[in-house]
């Protein structure tokens, strides 16, 4: 199932626990302009793509999976290598799906603590 840009970057600024006013202070824009990018409404200039590209990157946000719902394959120390691809044989440490990445995202954005909660949860 494929999302809309909007969509996805909703999805990180809530992965954030962010608001639009925030969102829209870190870029430099008003709250306005990102409800209308979520919304499709409106597009982002590619001066505003590169900064959002900046925002999220620790968050392993690609324009690849902003603009057209794929993930490059990305190697940093530690960091799993996101992407969505039908049918790939990857290793086990990849996400696989819209899914996959937004529990990742979220995960990387908790609290060490509520880290542990998960994997915990997740271990029964």
């Amino acid at each position: 199932m494929s999302s809309s840009f909007g969509t996805r970057l909703k999805q990180f600024r809530d992965a954030r626990g962010w608001s639009q006013e925030r969102v829209g202070f870190e870029l430099e824009v008003s709250k306005a302009t990102v409800s209308k990018w979520e919304t499709g409404r409106a597009q982002p200039s590619l001066a505003h793509l590169a900064k959002i590209r900046r925002l999220y990157a620790s968050d392993g946000l690609t324009l690849d999976y902003l603009v057209d719902d794929t993930f490059a394959a990305r190697t940093h120390q530690g960091e799993a290598r996101l992407y969505v691809s039908e049918g790939a044989s990857e290793p086990a440490r990849t996400a696989q799906n819209e899914q996959e990445v937004a529990l990742l995202t979220r995960f990387r954005a908790s609290s060490p603590t509520r880290r542990r909660s998960l994997l915990n949860l997740l271990a029964e």
